[in-house]
């Protein structure tokens, strides 16, 4: 019964709109995976039929949640796995909309870099995930003509 309830509630076209609550409030860890999951398959299936105010609400939540994990190095440990998810999230995020969508993405990842260390070597790894997406697995996912003009920036 749970089981097919958690189904139901995820496979709901309108689900992502609750992530940020449950992002938000939930104290357990697997609800917060779940509401990852909704959010990465909305921005790997639906983003760009999205309104921008949403996809800028999405965005802007996931930038801030990510700041407020890596801001000291105990939460930055703490959060080490939801905290990897959440990059993830952010980098599917890019690959849809930078460098068109945010053409500052670069200036505002240096800029939060200098804010602290652990912020600084979560913003690393950001960057890694992204070469990696960007580089490696380009072929995959994205077209030849967006995976070079990304290669450029």
């Amino acid at each position: 019964m749970a089981q097919q309830v958690l189904t139901q509630f995820t496979d709901h076209e309108m689900s992502w709109a609750r992530a940020d609550r449950i992002l938000s409030e939930s104290n357990s860890l697997q609800s917060k995976f779940i509401a990852l999951q909704i959010l990465e398959k909305l921005i790997q299936t639906k983003w760009k039929i999205l309104d921008e105010d949403p996809r800028n609400g999405i965005k802007n939540f996931t930038l801030n949640l990510i700041v407020e994990l890596a801001s000291s190095e105990e939460s930055l440990r703490q959060n080490k796995v939801f905290l990897s998810k959440l990059n993830l999230i952010l980098v599917q995020i890019l690959k849809q909309d930078w460098p068109q969508k945010w053409p500052d993405f670069i200036p505002d990842i240096v800029a939060t870099s200098r804010t602290n260390l652990a912020l600084c070597e979560n913003n690393m790894a950001i960057l890694k995930l992204l070469s990696e997406e960007v580089f490696d697995f380009s072929a995959e996912q994205m077209t030849q003509a967006k995976a070079k003009a990304l290669k450029t920036q």
